[in-house]
Order: C-alpha cells, then structure tokens, then sequence
C-alpha cells in the first residue's frame, strides 16, 4: 500500500527576488536595461548580457542593488520571466515583466513601479498527457 501523498508546504506567492534583480537602480545612473524575450536571453542559452556596461563586480553592493518590490501571484513562478522595455500597453508605453505561474496562470506587471498589473489570463487546468498504446 502507498504511503498517502503529502501537501506541499505554504510557500510566499511573489515574485522571486531574482526577478526583481532585474530591476534594481544603481543609486543615481540611469538603468539602461535589455529586453529578455527568451530563456537565458539568447538562441546559444548562454545566458549572457554582453551589452552590460553598468552592472560591475564594484557597483554592484548591497546599497545599490536589490530587490524593489514583490508582487503577488497565484502559485510558483518556475519558468523564467520575461522582460520588455517600451511596450505599448494600457494607453501608454511601459517597461513589463510577464510571469508564469504552476496554475497556469500568465500575468503582465509593469517593471517599474509595484502593485500595476496590467493584466492576468488563466488558462485553466492543465490536461494530462494521454497514454499511446
């Protein structure tokens, strides 16, 4: 007999710090930031940023970088996030994060100021894949 499953444990429902590392200011520079329309940000995966030129090993400290704010979701966001910059949307032209979510769940945050949701789609439950026999 199988042990019955357990439920996963209550887990914060933000958006990851990670994410929002994305957009941290460097304390008086202007953020020059790069679109991230894929996972890890090319065709290669490499996940590099060979345009930076702001975010250095040396302005980089605790006082200059980190997270600005979290907004909430409806589940854990596994799948990277996405990044637009100048995107027309709701009248005017924003910076943009868009999430995923485990329930399916896809959501457009502006990138620069907390608690905007543009918007939010669910997609319903997810449908098993079938067996081939």
């Amino acid at each position: 007999m199988k042990a019955p499953l357990k439920s996963r444990p209550a887990r914060s429902r933000g958006i990851p710090a990670s994410l929002l590392l994305l957009l941290a200011l460097l304390a008086g520079r202007p953020v020059s930031a790069t679109n991230v329309l894929m996972q890890h940000n090319d065709l290669a995966r490499t996940g590099a940023n060979t345009n930076e030129t702001i975010l250095t090993t040396t302005s980089v400290t605790t006082n200059t970088f980190g997270q600005l704010f979290a907004n909430p979701v409806d589940g854990q966001v596994y799948a990277q996030p996405l990044y637009v910059q100048n995107l027309s949307l709701a009248g005017g032209i924003h910076n943009v994060v868009f999430v995923c979510t485990e329930n399916n769940s896809v959501y457009a945050f502006d990138a620069d100021t907390a608690g905007i949701t543009y918007w939010h789609v669910n997609f319903g439950t997810p449908t098993p894949p079938r067996a081939v026999i």
